[in-house]
């Protein structure tokens, strides 16, 4: 697919855009069966947020493309990577690890307002994710962003845990304002997608993701993180969340450096 100079534009200004059709439906097919194969064998890390009674199922799983053939081969062969490539401007693709978000029908589970390179061991500026709905997505159930907020010169702490409720314990990254307070003054964007259709967004843009309240579909996503030239890994304190598995790598070094983290363009 071709990336357009006003795509590039858009998500350097605005921190995301949408890119309508650059899946094609065979990934698709592929993608979904990779979806079923997990819920049937989930990884060592996955996180289920349903509570008790909860209605639905909120389900996420990590690093899929380890033991999901179908996973491996989207990462390693789809558009993705490219595509990130173009819109960063990196002469080099690292791929950090991908992210399955499973919201069953009625499922009231809401991912709050965050931002993503928090939670990752990631310094740098070429980082972004991408988000790909393998069913149509509503106003309801879509993600949230906040046009700009990439460049706020500012870094919020990871919400409290989805599991017990405990709060992050950084003391460096300061809390996320209480942005559903006072929407309106935010500029808030978000966007109706069908499957084929894929967000591509900041590692620093703060969004959310919607709940699933409908009782006719599924709401199964696909993300994808992507590390440029300038990616490096750092270690926090706490240690980030991200990645899952240990790394030997040293603070200031690239992720490329570590063969657990592939390199998809070399440059």
């Amino acid at each position: 697919m071709t990336v357009t100079q006003a795509d590039i534009e858009t998500y350097q200004r605005d921190g995301v855009v949408c890119l309508r059709g650059v899946i094609d439906g065979a990934w698709i097919a592929r993608l979904r069966e990779g979806v079923e194969q997990d819920l049937a064998a989930p990884g060592p890390d996955v996180e289920i947020y349903t509570k008790g009674d909860d209605p639905g199922l909120f389900f996420n799983d990590f690093d899929l493309w380890r033991h999901v053939p179908a996973m491996k081969a989207f990462a390693f062969e789809g558009p993705c990577a490219g595509i990130a490539a173009r819109l960063m401007g990196s002469k080099t693709i690292t791929f950090m690890y991908d992210h399955l978000f499973l919201k069953e029908p009625g499922t009231l589970g809401l991912t709050r307002w965050h931002q993503d390179q928090p939670y990752m061991a990631v310094d740098g500026w070429q980082f972004c994710s991408n988000w790909i709905p393998l069913d149509s997505i509503v106003a309801a159930t879509t993600l949230e962003f906040i046009r700009g907020s990439h460049r706020w010169k500012r870094w919020f702490a990871p919400f409290d845990s989805m599991r017990d409720g405990s709060p992050h314990p950084s003391k460096v990254f300061e809390r996320t304002p209480d942005i559903e307070a006072a929407r309106q003054d935010y500029d808030i964007v978000s966007w109706q997608l069908e499957p084929g259709d894929c967000l591509f967004f900041h590692g620093l843009m703060v969004h959310q993701g919607r709940n699933n309240p409908r009782l006719d579909t599924r709401r199964r996503t696909l993300s994808h993180r992507w590390l440029g030239d300038d990616a490096r890994f750092i270690l926090r304190d706490p240690p980030a969340e991200f990645p899952k598995h240990p790394t030997t790598l040293r603070s200031g070094e690239p992720f490329r450096s570590d063969p657990r983290f592939p390199v998809i363009i070399a440059g």
